[in-house]
């Protein structure tokens, strides 16, 4: 080999190797670059109930990923939940993150809500009214619960009010209480002289209330006070003993039969107290809450293009036959159902049959015709 050759050998390899050696310079630089803005999710978190979920409370933040630490993701209302990578990347987008610098490592995270523990209420030495059932019902404070067949049929301005109230919600006066504030409480005082006139100025039987009280010195107008009531309604009703979320079995492990005195909004809604258990729930159930009946439903008990037996009643006389169903249902529910054959026709008639358990229905008529 000449010189000249060797000398060019020799640029050549040193060319590589400053190449090498900045390849190697570069990825090390561009590594930390890579890895620095990350938000990395938790698999699960516990967080207090009614709490807003904070992105750092989910997630593992580097770099400026940093910056979004106090994002509001979710709120832990009732019942685990599950937050998915795809709805943090759209938190993130809508608080101006640019995601091409901000790695996002994991698919979920669930968030479990923790209840907090609540102080004991104090106990009143004297308590102005003693209710007679053992129940307890929460009440805010300087409130009096009243018991409206204590004062029936007093001319007073306390009875007259009390009465009103309560025979909206029917006859019975003992299954009715009264939540008043202790400041418009004293406005039904009566005073010596005066005569007194009670006027709804809202429904009578709604979860609020109001009233005024109008007082007359002979014909002249002395005051007009406006006070409010809180209906409570003696029910028994379902009360979920855990937090329940969707799909759920209600059982009794998970739920409880109370009698209990409810605002009347919750007394329409509250579902039959004998038919949850064995109900599935449709939406999350906080744990306390009184189950109402939207919250659950019964379980299906024939699934649409499942074949039934459905037994067809005409007086005295009864066939069964196999039917396919056309809807779900569950037991109680009438679906359309059509009777099997050569196949599905599109002039085939559809019959209705009330679900009577799985894979079963009937159908009744009461005459051959």
């Amino acid at each position: 080999m000449t010189t000249t050759q060797t000398m060019t050998t020799t640029r050549t390899t040193i060319r590589t190797l400053a190449t090498t050696v900045a390849g190697v310079i570069a990825c090390m630089a561009a590594a930390p670059a890579l890895a620095a803005d990350t938000v990395a999710l938790r698999a699960s978190v516990r967080v207090p109930a009614g709490d807003a979920v904070e992105l750092a409370e989910i997630a593992e933040l580097d770099g400026a990923a940093g910056r979004f630490a106090s994002l509001e993701i979710a709120r832990a209302d009732a019942g685990a939940f599950e937050i998915a990578v795809d709805a943090v990347r759209q938190k993130l987008l809508a608080a101006g993150a640019d995601l091409r610098a901000i790695r996002l490592i994991g698919e979920k995270t669930v968030v479990r809500p923790s209840r907090a523990v609540a102080p004991a209420p104090s106990t009143p030495a004297e308590p102005i009214v003693r209710v007679r059932t053992a129940m307890s019902l929460d009440q805010g404070p300087r409130t009096t619960l009243l018991e409206p067949a204590r004062y029936a049929g007093e001319p007073t301005p306390i009875g007259i009010a009390t009465g009103l109230v309560a025979n909206a919600f029917g006859d019975d006066l003992a299954a009715v209480r009264l939540e008043v504030r202790e400041d418009d409480l004293a406005k039904l005082a009566p005073k010596a002289g005066l005569r007194y006139e009670i006027v709804a100025k809202t429904a009578l039987s709604s979860d609020r209330v109001d009233l005024e009280v109008v007082a007359y010195d002979g014909t002249r107008l002395v005051s007009r006070e406006r006070i409010r009531f809180e209906p409570r309604i003696e029910r028994e009703v379902c009360v979920a003993r855990c937090a329940l979320r969707r799909g759920d079995t209600i059982d009794a492990s998970n739920s409880a039969i109370e009698t209990r005195f409810v605002a009347p909004s919750v007394r329409e809604r509250a579902a039959e107290a004998g038919a949850c258990v064995g109900s599935t729930v449709a939406g999350s159930i906080a744990d306390g809450a009184v189950i109402a009946a939207d919250d659950i439903q019964q379980p299906l008990a024939v699934r649409r293009n499942e074949r039934v037996m459905v037994r067809r009643e005409i007086g005295m006389v009864a066939i069964e036959f196999e039917a396919l169903a056309l809807e779900d249902g569950s037991a109680g529910d009438v679906i359309a159902v059509e009777q099997a054959g050569k196949g599905r026709r599109r002039d085939a008639r559809a019959l209705t049959a009330e679900v009577v358990g799985p894979g079963r229905a009937v159908i009744r008529e009461t005459s051959m015709n």
